[in-house]
């Protein structure tokens, strides 16, 4: 039996699993809290949430504004604000929908369709802003798996095999980036030949297919709008690093004497579980268990300090898919009176 089928048809056990380990882990974290230092500590939350905030509405800014160049003169169509919402409603579904990047994207392109942008133009810059802030992400991953493992682990024997690795997995990011920006297409053509070989029978027609479009479009964008493509790959990193500020802030006001690159290095670990959980609904439980992993990774080891941190996030959540519920009432009225209009 094919082994993506079985975990396919049994996912949802795997889920229940996932989370009863996970959960279990949790608990036993729970159980170590020093309670009179967490009420302390819990006394300075409403001071970080609004750092926290203003972190997250910076990322939100860099990653719209990402996708903003993206659209190139389609987005004469639509007003910024207008696309921060539709990109704001598209990730809070994917996060939280279990078919994920598809159903979070499909809304987008929903969205921009009503506002008049052209089919075409709007998939492939939904297209281009997933593929950027894709690479911007690993090459953070790396840049932090590196940083992690010379100024955390020593320079014993097992750190550098696992530097070694992480530097031979960053010079096939870099790789396979150059493939994908190629004008000949090289990434698509790679996909084709793996298909051909038996082992490779994950990859379809149709994936074949996709690569060849996302190939396309990153050639083209890098080819002929250089300046944007550039912009919008530093402004999709932005979005991670605006992230990492939030554990920064936190971290900070706790006073615990963290510097930016670790915040960072957490945060990109911290996406990693999450892409990893991605099949568990708000990742419920993994970004917990994946920011005890990170804090402890760069020498951060309190349990309270964690779930302070895993409250702060999850109330900057919260918040945000409240403004989500506000966004798409607000998008549904204005709808409905341009539709009021045209009859």
């Amino acid at each position: 039996m094919n082994t993506l089928h079985f975990i396919k048809k049994n996912k949802r056990y795997f889920i229940a699993i996932l989370l009863v380990v996970v959960f279990a882990l949790i608990g036993r974290f729970i159980t170590t809290i020093d309670f009179v230092k967490l009420k302390k500590y819990l006394l300075e939350m409403p001071v970080m949430i609004g750092g926290v905030l203003l972190a997250s509405v910076l990322a939100y800014i860099s990653s719209t504004a990402a996708w903003w160049l993206c659209l190139g003169k389609e987005r004469k169509k639509t007003t910024f604000s207008e696309l921060f919402a539709f990109k704001h409603l598209g990730e809070m579904l994917t996060v939280f929908n279990p078919t994920g990047i598809v159903a979070g994207d499909g809304l987008k392109a929903t969205y921009i369709f009503q506002k008049g942008v052209d089919k075409k133009d709007g998939l492939s810059s939904i297209l281009l802003s997933r593929a950027l802030i894709f690479l911007s992400g690993i090459s953070l991953l790396v840049i932090s798996t590196v940083y992690i493992i010379i100024s955390k682990t020593g320079n014993d024997e097992s750190s550098a095999r696992i530097l070694t690795g992480v530097i031979t997995i960053g010079l096939g990011a870099v790789f396979l980036s150059i493939l994908g920006l190629h004008k000949n297409l090289y990434l698509g053509k790679m996909a084709k030949i793996l298909k051909s070989k038996k082992k490779f029978t994950f990859i379809t027609d149709k994936s074949v297919a996709s690569i060849y479009d996302i190939n396309q479009l990153l050639s083209d964008f890098f080819r002929y709008r250089k300046t944007s493509f550039i912009s919008a790959f530093l402004l999709s990193a932005a979005q991670w690093m605006f992230g990492a500020l939030e554990f920064f802030i936190v971290l900070r006001m706790l006073s615990v004497p963290v510097v930016f690159p670790d915040a960072v290095a957490v945060e990109m670990g911290v996406i990693f579980f999450k892409t990893v959980g991605a099949v568990v609904p708000g990742q419920l439980g993994i970004e917990e268990y994946g920011n005890k992993v990170m804090l402890d990774t760069i020498g951060v080891h309190g349990n309270e300090i964690w779930l302070v941190i895993t409250l702060m996030r999850r109330s900057r959540q919260l918040f945000w898919l409240g403004i989500a519920g506000i966004f798409a009432i607000v998008i549904s009225k204005n709808n409905q009176k341009e539709i009021s209009t045209d009859d």
